[in-house]
């Protein structure tokens, strides 16, 4: 495990207990203000990459789809299996991901890119796992990525931008379709 990786880890498995407290409003205005511009409920399986405690599933309690929270802290994904019943909650590292096949109908990544060490290694993972023609739902921190770096980045690892805007906050957002790569 590389020094990044175990630094992320430590930092999120120490805040875990404090971690809704702190985000959830945050996190809550970007599902809303990104989902508004794409419904999230025609996905049969979704993959939530950096899920920590399920804030997705807290927003969206309705949700009937299968649900994989993805996340390196195990810290994180104990709160979120104590708060959910709904929800499958998986210890995985994004640029390594515990997935055979393709198998997502949306692969959704929100505020975790400037945690990845190599995110265009973790970028090609959530295309292997994603099946043609479905969404990447992206937000980085724009002090980190420019909107034309993830638009780049995004486009490298074999998607097509469907619209990319900066959110209130400080991230931008990309939604993206998988395409197959030449």
């Amino acid at each position: 495990m590389s020094k990044k990786k175990f630094v992320v880890r430590q930092k999120y498995d120490a805040t875990a207990e404090r971690y809704d407290d702190r985000y959830v409003t945050i996190q809550q205005r970007k599902y809303r203000e990104v989902f508004s511009k794409f419904n999230i409920e025609k996905a049969e399986i979704i993959l939530d990459i950096g899920a920590g405690t399920g804030l997705l599933l807290d927003s969206f309690p309705h949700l009937t789809n299968t649900i994989f929270c993805c996340d390196f802290s195990m810290n994180m994904l104990k709160m979120g299996k104590e708060k959910h019943k709904n929800g499958y909650f998986i210890c995985a590292d994004s640029e390594k991901l515990p997935f055979r096949e393709v198998v997502a109908d949306i692969v959704t990544c929100f505020s975790v890119l400037q945690n990845i060490p190599n995110p265009e290694i973790a970028l090609t993972e959530f295309h292997s796992v994603l099946k043609n023609n479905e969404t990447l739902i992206l937000t980085a921190l724009q002090k980190t990525f420019s909107e034309d770096m993830l638009k780049k980045l995004t486009q490298k690892c074999g998607f097509e931008i469907k619209r990319i805007w900066s959110l209130t906050y400080e991230d931008s957002v990309v939604i993206a379709v998988k395409r197959e790569k030449n």
